[in-house]
């Protein structure tokens, strides 16, 4: 793999090349994917001299693809805020940890995906389920 990856006009996975990651469809089923996501964000105090805040977050996220319930626009997943960021000196906006070693930056990495798979493994049956009647739906319309 090549560095950095350009995350710009995704369409595959950075490592296997797998189509999908990256396209965000607004329906489902769609594509399993996981995410690295880092956000920046911003708050103005409730007056108009009061300062800004600025603030960000490093995510990890799952999206199993498939909405609990055939209405619902939002699909079943987990997710873990792996690190955060808030009111930073004016200037500031930069996320940045840092490690005594690559040993330790590893083991941080390691244990935020360790969270994440015990998250979703949380909701794997529900996961099971809306899989199981995605493909009854799908088997339903063909039939007819």
């Amino acid at each position: 793999m090549r560095f950095p990856v350009d995350a710009t006009r995704q369409k595959r996975c950075p490592v296997c090349k797998a189509v999908g990651p990256g396209t965000n469809l607004p329906t489902t089923p769609r594509a399993e994917t996981a995410s690295l996501t880092f956000a920046v964000w911003h708050r103005a105090a409730k007056t108009q001299s009061g300062p800004v805040l600025l603030g960000g977050e490093m995510c990890l996220g799952w999206d199993a693809g498939v909405c609990k319930h055939p209405q619902s626009r939002a699909s079943l997943g987990a997710s873990v805020r792996a690190a955060q960021l808030q009111a930073p000196r004016p200037g500031e906006g930069l996320i940045q940890l840092q490690f005594c070693s690559i040993a330790c930056l590893r083991k941080f990495l390691m244990d935020a995906v360790n969270d994440l798979e015990q998250r979703a493994a949380a909701v794997a049956l529900e996961v099971k389920a809306a899989r199981k009647r995605v493909n009854a739906e799908a088997r339903t319309r063909r039939s007819t």
